[in-house]
């Protein structure tokens, strides 16, 4: 039963974004607001990198992503989005201060975005992993303790985090 809700779910959700995406690729963003303005502008950042991806969304909602052995544009458009939004609001506060603090260090938005994003999502696979729910509080204690550290080394260095969940 679960696995069928959770099909359900994922055709949903790829049928809402290939609407999106219809939207995006025209750079039709009028009657669009809040999450799904930012979520269309997300796209259009990522086209040339997910393009095949976004187009056919329709036609392959049914596949569901190996998280070990392939890349979710989707999932990686949604995470973009969920940070362009608490930057927005300055939610937690503490992802506010790593994106300005990489910004001073000259490194584009866009790379901050991911840079945040590598933070959340180990966050997120093990949520979705274990049944847990999401730790807020480690959140905002990692994205404090690599603030200063090189983010282009972040994935290396969260992975022997031992603050993390194993």
């Amino acid at each position: 039963m679960e696995e069928e809700y959770f099909k359900i779910m994922r055709r949903v959700t790829r049928e809402r974004m290939y609407e999106l995406w219809g939207r995006a690729k025209e750079r039709d963003f009028e009657e669009l607001d809040g999450e799904e303005l930012r979520i269309a502008k997300a796209m259009v950042d990522h086209e040339d990198e997910f393009y095949n991806q976004m187009e056919f969304a329709d036609l392959t909602y049914d596949h569901e992503y190996d998280p070990d052995t392939e890349y979710n544009p989707f999932m990686h458009i949604v995470i973009h989005s969920t940070i362009e939004a608490q930057l927005e609001q300055k939610e937690p506060l503490e992802a506010y201060q790593f994106y300005n603090t990489m910004r001073r260090k000259k490194y584009s938005h866009h790379d901050t975005i991911h840079f945040i994003g590598q933070i959340l999502v180990c966050l997120i696979f093990d949520v979705m992993k274990h049944k847990r729910p999401f730790n807020n509080e480690l959140y905002c204690k990692l994205l404090k303790k690599y603030k200063n550290r090189n983010p282009e080394k972040l994935m290396d260095q969260l992975e022997n985090d031992p603050l993390l969940p194993k």
